[in-house]
């Protein structure tokens, strides 16, 4: 089983795709899988799905989406959709969803990080960064979820894609990331940390190829 919300919404089931058609069972099942193993509330849920203006008897109309929600994804991955008060819950772990696989390998390349280990910290990081599929969430037509998760989403992949760059920077990788770094603080021009890898990146170029001169010279 594999649910992924670093993207569009994806569920698959021994290896075959499942689509979630219906708008509202997408946002319903995005909204779940963002807290995987935690309950989120109806009421909750019912702000989500409506996008903030849920309507009379929203209780008993998300109950129908839980119901048809749990035919769409079938048995097995239905099952995973489980009543619990005052709402309900995805059952996952981390080997099944991508945030948490994400967040965890994330955890084991920032201690490394720490650590210095920096060939465990890019491969761990390089791993956690491949699981992203385009921007979170992409395909969920809920404003409301939309606003309160991708920004926290989106901070947690630069994070990673910071330390990992520090891990190769200290690889000796300065000249693969040059063109990596211009894009990104090019994209994030607030964000401090890339422009000062950049120019570290940079420096370290110019040295190489100095030696390099003053080698072949």
């Amino acid at each position: 089983m594999w649910f992924g919300v670093l993207g569009p919404l994806l569920v698959r089931d021994t290896g075959s795709a499942i689509s979630v058609p219906a708008v509202r069972q997408r946002v319903l099942l995005a909204a779940l899988l963002v807290r995987a193993g935690t309950t989120v509330s109806a009421d909750v849920l019912a702000e989500l799905i409506w996008d903030g203006a849920p309507p009379g008897g929203a209780s008993a109309t998300l109950r129908s989406h839980v119901m048809r929600l749990r035919r769409v994804l079938g048995p097995d991955a239905g099952a995973r959709v489980v009543t619990r008060f005052p709402g309900y819950l995805v059952e996952a772990g981390q080997e099944e969803v991508d945030l948490l696989r994400f967040t965890c390998l994330c955890r084991e390349g920032g201690a490394a990080v720490r650590a210095d280990d920096w060939e465990q910290a890019a491969a761990t990081l390089g791993e956690a960064l491949g699981l992203w599929r385009g921007d979170p969430l992409a395909d969920i037509p809920s404003e409301l979820l939309c606003r309160a998760e991708r920004p926290r989403l989106e901070q947690l992949r630069l994070q990673a894609v910071e330390w990992q760059t520090d891990a190769r920077l200290h690889l000796g990788r300065h000249a693969e990331l040059v063109p990596e770094l211009q894009a990104l603080a090019a994209q994030h021009r607030l964000r401090e940390r890339f422009h000062a890898q950049l120019m570290l990146a940079l420096v370290r170029c110019g040295r190489q190829r100095r030696s390099t001169s003053l080698t072949t010279g």
